[in-house]
């Protein structure tokens, strides 16, 4: 029995359906929240008042993104303060040696690498600074860098790995960065199908003035083969096809 379909696909639907069709990866978790509203079907409509400030807020990409808090492990031994010889860590010690990390351009460069741009990098660095005052007990391999770092055995840029980590733990998109950039790039279309593209095709393109016939022979066409799906512009007019291509079918 022959099959007809009618289709509407609206502009977002098509990059959508185009961003999960290319994507060969399984998609990560997000976990980071979006504070856009735009997915809700409960959208509340937003003052004058309000949208000033929610049009600079969304400016800037980065600023979508809800960091989630980090804590330390009150259950954790210190094990680090066994292990590091040397003076104890106090806490104007590690201040300078964070001040001095955030402000290396090495490490900036280093972060943009890893998809952390300005705004991130800063929410990043506040709350892992926070993290090292605030925990009585820092993770042994931290507790051992500082204490390298404060006795001219290391460098500053060692913690690098330890503040990275703990920015994916604020940001978990961080983790799946590169696929996320994979699905989402849109610049080479006409690579996206290879095995589609090694098929021979016949295709017929029918073009001509308003009102000429165009739509008429090529539903006429669609209603003689097999099967076939017509792919519409618009969704009222994509019903208007399947309700007459269903009688067209039902009567004969």
């Amino acid at each position: 029995m022959a099959t007809w379909h009618a289709l509407a696909l609206s502009s977002s639907s098509r990059h959508l359906a185009k961003s999960v069709l290319r994507s060969n990866t399984t998609s990560c978790q997000m976990v980071s929240y979006l504070r856009t509203s735009a997915c809700c079907s409960g959208r509340r409509k937003m003052p004058n008042s309000e949208r000033k400030g929610a049009n600079t807020t969304t400016s800037d990409p980065s600023s979508l993104f809800i960091p989630i808090p980090v804590k330390h492990n009150p259950d954790d031994i210190n094990i680090g303060a066994e292990l590091a010889p040397g003076p104890k860590l106090e806490k104007q010690d590690l201040m300078k040696m964070l001040t001095k990390f955030f402000q290396r351009d090495e490490v900036r460069n280093l972060c943009r690498q890893e998809g952390l741009d300005n705004t991130l990098y800063h929410q990043a660095y506040i709350s892992f600074r926070r993290f090292c005052l605030e925990s009585e007990v820092l993770p042994p391999e931290l507790h051992i860098v500082f204490s390298d770092v404060l006795q001219g055995a290391g460098h500053v840029d060692d913690i690098f790995p330890y503040f990275l980590k703990h920015a994916k733990l604020m940001f978990p998109h961080l983790s799946c960065i590169g696929e996320l950039k994979q699905i989402s790039d849109l610049r080479n279309p006409v690579n996206w199908y290879p095995e589609a593209r090694a098929i021979s095709r016949r295709v017929i393109f029918h073009a001509g003035p308003t009102n000429s016939g165009k739509t008429y022979h090529a539903l006429e066409s669609f209603l003689k083969a097999k099967s076939g799906i017509y792919c519409g512009p618009l969704k009222l007019l994509a019903q208007e096809v399947f309700r007459k291509s269903n009688e067209r079918v039902s009567g004969r």
